[in-house]
């Protein structure tokens, strides 16, 4: 049962009854208890509320003031047996206020009371919107914003010293062996803790319902009783009987990473949006998978209730040239800037975010340790654990240095697949997974709706492939792209009839690839149905894919399937290897390329290219499939997943934790060189390897 203390009223107390018959289910019986004040408006403003909403409240009246102790105690003895869940005339409540908070307070055997959170509530504060401080929410507004904080809440159910009761539920078992309110403490202020720390005493505990959040105008209780010299008296009464309180509080109050403080930082973004900082080091549109997937979650993150504000962070010789590419975009929800300048201008961030892995440890490990929390994206572990594709050994360990470090202060980590959740525990995190991995995939690629085969090409190049029909296969040459097994493949399906010649289009890197294979087969076979146009931009990429018979992935291991979801989206065909994340992509009864055995392969190949209906069936369920991928789905999941990293314990103890980054002033020849050589030389390129070699630590 609820007991509503009354005194005077209220300028809220009307907004009060009416939230409260709005949404307070039949199981939860109301009990005005009337502390004998002024209170003729407010009873005849309740008489006027359950007429308009058609419910009643019961009543009753203390033939004389008892004050809120005296009160509350009246309440609970009437109401006895059962649990009491305590309201202040001052209060505004949600949908489903009730059953949440009865749920949490019985989540336990021990807990003897749980307090909702709320503005104005002592340790159970979270200020609300800034709108509140002149004028108090509607009813409506309110329950908007209630349910947005208990959808998203993690119900974590932190323990607290004490109570405050505003709108607490006391259990019955701790009222029965503890006892009631001391009276001592009349008509208030007091109370609630001396009764807490007696129930500590007894073993019982206290809990808040992060669940529930209430509007708490506060002061309007007491009427006009003045009772600020009570307070400090009552306050010196309970340091007396218990010595601990006052270290106690303020120890628990002081520790930023106690469960409530982390709860409280948790609603606070839920009430005043997110601010996520994105770490813009690789964002740029020459790396095409990366750029993709960045800009999409960042584009999506900008638009969703929850995210106050996206901000990039880049080199200073980076912002105007990025601003400019996000007003070509048409996109207006994301700002540039720079660590130092948030530094200048005391921006927090409560979360940053690294949309891929940290390779070069230039920018994330400041970024990271300059926000609440921290969560990066780690789309594979191929280079990881691929000594054959770093330049050298000492490229190897420094990688996996940077990665490592990187994962170890991640409050959060996110990862593509199943299949590289997988390969992270395997590598590094052992044989329990950790709580902090969570499957953040792909959205599909968002198709423009433009005919891409009526495009003129803008690699003249390409015109060498005329009118004859090709298979397609985009990416990188790295030797798990498989591409000189595919060429083999290839040449036995041309044995087989099908006159049609094979298109790769995908850069170079510094080490590891494929591309003397590539012409050792060309050589041995004066194979001329092969062509090789390296990378291509993104237009031209849309004009092959349209114009192919089928574009394969015939990749030993992938993170995700970015390339089938291309293919679909821009009017070709896919087929792709079980490979990894491939295989947690594809669809169940579509054809796809085993790997084991070249006849069975280029079969499948063949009955793809000739047979339309097949070709049909096989693009209808990858379509499929790629459409329960969208970016909007993706950026869910990631918010989800800051709101996980914002109220788990920060990364540290057993892990290391970035210190705090001190921000050399912009400009410096180093920062300079860094960020200039990842615009101008990207990460892959041949030169930039050059570069590095030359100019050593500057761009390690």
């Amino acid at each position: 049962m609820a007991a509503l203390t009354l005194f005077s009223g209220g300028s809220t107390w009307r907004s009060c009854v009416t939230s409260l018959l709005t949404h307070t289910s039949d199981s939860t019986p109301i009990v005005v208890f009337d502390d004998a004040g002024p209170s003729e408006v407010a009873v005849r403003e309740l008489a006027e509320v359950e007429a308009e909403l058609g419910r009643e409240i019961h009543y009753f009246r203390q033939p004389v003031n008892r004050g809120v102790v005296g009160n509350l105690n009246t309440a609970f003895e009437m109401l006895a047996p059962a649990d009491v869940i305590v309201l202040n005339s001052d209060i505004i409540v949600g949908p489903e206020w009730d059953t949440r908070l009865v749920e949490a307070a019985r989540s336990r055997t021990d807990i003897a009371t749980a307090t909702a959170l709320s503005a104005n509530a002592t340790i159970f504060t979270v200020e609300g919107p800034t709108a509140w401080k002149n004028q108090l929410p509607s009813v409506t507004e309110f329950a908007a914003l209630s349910e947005r904080i208990s959808a998203n809440s993690r119900r974590i159910r932190p323990f607290v010293p004490v109570a405050t009761s505003f709108c607490t539920y006391f259990a019955r078992k701790a009222l029965n062996v503890v006892g009631y309110l001391d009276e001592e403490y009349s008509p208030g202020y007091g109370e609630e803790v001396d009764y807490s720390l007696r129930c500590v005493s007894y073993g019982f505990v206290h809990i808040a319902a992060d669940d529930v959040y209430a509007y708490h105008a506060t002061g309007e209780s007491f009427g006009e009783v003045t009772l600020n010299q009570r307070k400090v008296d009552n306050d010196q009464l309970v340091s007396r009987r218990f010595g601990y309180w006052d270290n106690w509080i303020y120890d628990f109050d002081n520790d930023l990473e106690n469960p409530l403080n982390r709860v409280r930082h948790l609603t606070s973004t839920l009430i005043h949006g997110m601010v996520v900082g994105v770490d813009a080091e690789l964002i740029h549109e020459s790396l095409t998978g990366t750029f993709e997937g960045s800009f999409a979650l960042s584009r999506k993150l900008a638009i969703d209730p929850r995210v106050k504000r996206v901000i990039w962070i880049t080199a200073p010789d980076r912002v105007a040239p990025m601003r400019a590419m996000l007003r070509q975009a048409k996109v207006d929800g994301i700002e540039v800037t720079t660590l130092h300048e948030l530094r200048r201008t005391n921006t927090r961030l409560d979360v940053a975010f690294r949309p891929y892995q940290d390779f070069t440890g230039h920018t994330w490990p400041a970024i990271a340790a300059y926000a609440d929390r921290n969560v990066i994206w780690h789309l594979d572990l191929i280079a990881t654990s691929n000594p054959h594709y770093a330049r050298d050994y000492e490229d190897f360990v420094r990688l996996n240095t940077v990665q490592r470090a990187s994962w170890e202060n991640a409050d959060g980590i996110a990862v593509l697949t199943e299949h590289v959740k997988s390969s992270l525990e395997s590598y590094f995190l052992g044989p329990d997974t950790d709580s902090r991995v969570f499957v953040l995939p792909n959205g599909a690629p968002e198709s423009d709706g433009r005919r891409a085969a009526g495009w003129d090409v803008e690699n003249a190049s390409i015109d060498a492939i005329g009118d004859s029909p090709y298979i397609l296969v985009l990416g990188t040459n790295y030797l798990h792209k498989n591409i000189p097994w595919l060429m083999r493949v290839g040449l036995r399906l041309k044995s087989m009839g099908w006159d049609g010649d094979f298109v790769f289009a995908g850069p170079t890197p510094d080490s590891g690839h494929s591309e003397a294979l590539e012409k050792d087969l060309i050589r041995m076979t004066d194979a001329e149905c092969f062509y090789f146009f390296g990378r291509v931009s993104e237009h031209d990429k849309r004009r092959l894919i349209a114009g192919a018979v089928l574009t394969v992935s015939p990749s030993v291991t992938e993170g995700w399937g970015m390339i089938p979801a291309e293919s679909v989206s821009f009017g070709s065909t896919p087929i792709a290897t079980h490979g990894g994340g491939l295989g947690d992509i594809s669809p169940a009864d579509a054809d796809y390329l085993t790997l084991e055995d070249d006849e069975t392969d280029a079969a499948t190949l063949y009955a793809l290219v000739t047979d339309a209906d097949r070709r049909r069936r096989q693009h209808d369920l990858w379509a499929e499939q790629v459409r329960e991928h969208q970016w909007s789905t993706s950026a869910d999941i990631l918010i989800d997943g800051f709101l996980d990293a914002l109220v788990a314990r920060r990364a540290g103890g057993a892990r290391a934790r970035y210190q705090a980054p001190v921000v050399a002033p912009e400009g410096g020849l180093r920062s300079r060189l860094v960020h200039a050589s990842v615009r101008v030389l990207p990460v892959g390129s041949r030169r930039r390897a050059l570069l590095k070699r030359g100019l050593g630590w500057m761009l390690r």
